[in-house]
């Protein structure tokens, strides 16, 4: 029992206890408030107010730092400066590089998350504090490579220090150019356009390039030579109208070969690649254009896929580089540097399937055209670049997945198709050479140089358009061989160009099915979907026409035979390369005529026509149907 004194002092203690409960809930509810308003004043500042702005105010100016970065840069090496105009160019390369800092410094002030801004920029931030570091302990580099090099003239120095100036430039037009080609890829163009606005772009922008004074060697070219030329390396294809080894600088060789390795990538390649490993990702808009552009089934392995595409390809190149730089050896009178270059340009162009080289007449140059090494892994280079990267990657998960867990490899149809039509069509492409020329172009050579030759030829005629003999000697039999070979082309998804591979068997297939009164197509015990089928179907179509139409044109304007004009169109289309000799000779309209095939070509004749015709959703309803009598 609680007595009631007891009972009453209980009560006045809870009494007393009461008012400490109520001021630490007032204070609660005080830092609240207070809290609010503070965030609320900060919310309705000037800068958090007009943030969005800002930010919009900066990007203008970044774009207009980048596109004055690439004006004087195209400005300093494009072009025959006096050492007045250098100094100039450099000071204002300076200036540049600051505002470049200063935009940077601004962005991080108006983010609202700065670890987050960092963290999701870092290529960007570790370049401004690059360049903060460099314009501001620019006496200290010239102490530290003084003494690497205590021998280095003043001379020397300052154009050390204006080369590294001038690739920090270079760089800093690397962010806005992945910011807008982002912007480009999440728009709501389709991706059929997006794919020829890119190379439509490319092509302007390697055209510019190579009418620059520095890029030829005594005169600039004309502007016609200069977009058949752009487009052809953007194209990858290796028609000339003017000789590349001797019209060209090496600045010049230098712009091939960038046109080269971004057309045979494709631009927004390169760009989602970059943007990801350089950091700020991907949204959906941008990976359902990039699951278009590559074929890829599955959306979530878009990342995967491009940086295997990257990293594969550069791989490679650089492995083929290294293997041409060691076979070419002493026997071709070139300098270190140069020699690098050629092997670097040769490797691109192989992989790339571009069929450029730095040579008067290809390599068919006594000594190159003997060289089984460099042959060799020009073969290799050409094949592997024209399997195509699903193939590539497929084979390269099913051998690592089978060391792995000591299994057998499972090729997809996919693969098993390209890899068994690719070499039906090497072995018939090399007895098919060698039975029809060993009395024409091959009577000279010894047995084993005439194999190596037909060898040769079988590979390069798929798309890739070097050669080693006389193609206009070839006897026209042999010519409309080549012709096939260059009609079918590479596989999908590899730089090479052609209807494709699986297009041709998927077609005659179809044929078979038909012809046996089968409704399906089957192959290695898979069922072919009959979209497949039909998209084969129309590929093979679209390019008969297109290839009558650009013929009948050129024999309109033209005075060469049917057979070298047939070739020519096949070539360009195909985007191979190969000519019988008649490409320098083009009329002003046949030039332009073979540059639309080569674009045609290298975008793709169902994607053109995709790409321009609008899109229209199908109805609610159906029609009855009729038969059409077909036979």
């Amino acid at each position: 029992m609680i007595s009631e004194s007891e009972s009453l002092h209980s009560s006045k203690d809870r009494a007393a206890c009461a008012p400490s409960h109520g001021v630490t809930d007032m204070s609660k509810f005080l830092i609240r408030f207070l809290r609010r308003h503070i965030e609320r004043r900060e919310d309705t500042s000037f800068i958090a107010r007009h943030r969005e702005q800002l930010v919009r105010v900066i990007n203008v100016g970044v774009l207009f730092l980048a596109l004055s970065a690439l004006g004087l840069l195209l400005a300093e090496v494009g072009f025959y400066l006096s050492d007045q105009w250098e100094e100039r160019a450099h000071f204002f390369n300076v200036v540049i590089l600051y505002g470049f800092v200063l935009q940077g410094a601004l962005k991080l002030a108006l983010a609202r998350k700065r670890l987050d801004h960092i963290r999701s920029r870092w290529f960007e931030q570790a370049l401004l504090m690059s360049i903060l570091l460099y314009l501001l302990l620019s006496t200290q580099l010239e102490a530290l490579l003084l003494s690497f090099n205590s021998q280095l003239t003043p001379d020397a120095l300052a154009r050390i220090y204006l080369a590294i100036t001038q690739v920090f430039v270079a760089c800093t037009f690397v962010p806005a150019l992945l910011r807008y080609g982002k912007r480009a890829m999440t728009s709501n163009v389709q991706p059929s356009m997006l794919i020829l606005l890119s190379f439509l772009i490319l092509v302007t922008v390697g055209t510019v390039s190579l009418l620059l004074p520095r890029a030829t060697v005594s005169q600039s070219i004309s502007f016609v030579d200069a977009l058949f030329t752009a487009t052809s390396a953007v194209c990858v294809t290796g028609l000339i109208v003017v000789d590349t080894a001797t019209n060209f600088t090496p600045f010049g060789h230098l712009v091939l070969m960038i046109l080269i390795q971004v057309g045979g990538l494709g631009i927004m390649t390169l760009t989602t690649f970059f943007a990801f490993v350089l950091g700020g990702g991907a949204r959906l808009k941008e990976y359902s254009n990039m699951q278009t552009l590559l074929g890829e089934d599955s959306l979530g392995a878009i990342k995967k896929t491009i940086v295997q595409i990257a990293l594969v390809t550069f791989t490679i190149e650089g492995i083929g580089t290294y293997a041409l730089y060691e076979f070419i050896g002493n026997a071709w009178s070139v300098g270190e540097g140069d020699r690098l270059l050629f092997s670097a340009f040769h490797s691109i162009s192989a992989f790339c399937n571009a069929g450029f080289t730095l040579t008067t007449d290809n390599l068919a140059e006594g000594v190159l055209r003997s060289n089984t090494g460099l042959l060799s892994t020009i073969m290799s280079l050409i094949v592997v670049g024209g399997l195509g990267f699903p193939v590539l990657s497929n084979i390269g998960t099913q051998i690592i997945t089978a060391v792995a867990k000591r299994t057998r490899c499972r090729l997809s149809l996919h693969s098993k198709l390209v890899l068994l039509t690719s070499v039906v069509l090497l072995v018939c492409g090399s007895v098919g050479f060698l039975l029809l020329e060993q009395n024409g172009t091959l009577r000279d050579l010894s047995f084993k140089d005439k194999m190596l030759a037909s060898v040769f030829h079988s590979v390069t005629s798929r798309t890739a358009g070097f050669n080693i003999l006389d193609t206009g000697s070839c006897t026209v039999p042999t010519l409309f061989l080549l012709i096939c070979l260059m009609w079918i082309g590479a596989s999908p998804g590899s730089t090479g160009g052609g209807i494709k591979t699986t297009t041709a068997v998927l077609t005659i297939l179809k044929i078979h099915a038909i012809a046996s009164g089968r409704r399906t197509v089957e192959i290695f015990r898979k069922r072919v979907p009959e979209i497949a089928i039909t998209k084969a179907f129309t590929t093979v179509l679209l390019s008969f026409f297109f290839v009558t139409g650009a013929l009948f044109c050129l024999l309109l304007t033209e005075k060469s035979s049917f057979e070298q004009l047939l070739f020519e169109v096949v070539s360009a289309l195909s985007t191979v390369g190969l000519s019988t000799g008649i490409t320098p000779q083009l009329t002003l309209a046949g030039k332009l005529i073979i540059t639309i095939c080569m674009i045609a070509g290298r975008v793709g004749l169902l994607a053109i026509v995709i790409a321009l015709t609008p899109r229209r959703p199908d109805g609610r309803y159906g029609y009855t149907e009729e038969n059409i009598l077909i036979t």
